[in-house]
């Protein structure tokens, strides 16, 4: 950690030409002086910029022709200071919502022709009407939401993909329609406007797989017409109710945050 060799020992201030003259110091603090007082306004400097305030010609001569350019660009792209950056702002917001305004509306149109009517794609447009900014973007989707979600349900698409979950032992519709049918009749099945999530809801908090399951693994179809044993109803059972909790787990975690309105 020794100095560099041949600076040893040498008196900077005789190599720098002007380093003792009073005016040079005056003038270097000057300097200094607008230099602070740039920054305290918050003005995004280039390398070019600290160049040219340091510089005593282009002080004197070219300080506003050549930094001006410069930092107009800088605030430009940042957008965070300045009169340039606030009419950048603008601009930009008088044409980002007609965009916006066009991809809700295709949103809302594949919601409302069912274009649309597959899980996945369902909580897509899902989240994306969760983060309307717009309050009446927000509205023009409940309907139209809700809606969609009821046909997913009632076109048996939401049973086609739970038994794609259980291909070895395929779900009972059974399950599905008992969970329909306690979900509409339950008054707390207005705090969410997604039917697919509450029936999920109501057969994981009834613990509806448990009992059909059972009654599925019971049924002679099963064992090629015959009554199967105690054991080996009990068996097949645990199988089918083993596989549909883990498409129901599947599907729910779909949504990291419950779709309800409180």
């Amino acid at each position: 950690m020794s100095s560099k060799p041949g600076v040893k020992g040498q008196d900077i201030s005789t190599n720098v030409p002007g380093l003792n003259t009073g005016s040079s110091s005056t003038h270097r603090y000057n300097n200094l002086t607008e230099l602070e007082n740039q920054l305290d306004q918050d003005a995004q400097f280039t390398l070019e910029d600290l160049l040219v305030a340091f510089s005593s010609s282009s002080l004197t001569q070219k300080s506003h022709p050549s930094r001006t350019p410069t930092t107009a660009m800088s605030s430009s792209r940042s957008g965070r200071s300045g009169g340039s950056s606030s009419h950048h702002r603008s601009s930009k917001s008088g044409k980002k919502p007609r965009a916006v305004q066009r991809s809700i509306q295709q949103l809302i149109e594949s919601l409302e022709t069912h274009r649309v009517n597959t899980l996945t794609e369902l909580c897509r447009i899902e989240r994306v009407a969760a983060t309307c900014e717009n309050e009446e973007d927000a509205l023009a989707f409940q309907g139209p939401m809700t809606s969609a979600w009821d046909y997913y349900v009632n076109s048996n698409q939401f049973l086609t993909e739970l038994r794609g979950l259980t291909r070895s032992y395929p779900l009972c519709s059974d399950i599905l329609y008992d969970a329909h049918v306690r979900v509409r009749n339950d008054p707390n099945s207005n705090k969410s406007w997604n039917l697919a999530w509450l029936c999920l809801m109501k057969i994981q908090e009834d613990d509806l797989v448990s009992g059909y399951a059972a009654l599925e693994a019971a049924k002679p179809e099963m064992w090629g017409g015959r009554e199967p044993s105690p054991e080996e109803a009990a068996q097949l059972g645990a199988c089918f109710q083993y596989e549909w909790n883990k498409a129901v787990d599947t599907m729910l975690r779909h949504w990291s945050i419950p779709p309800t309105w409180y």
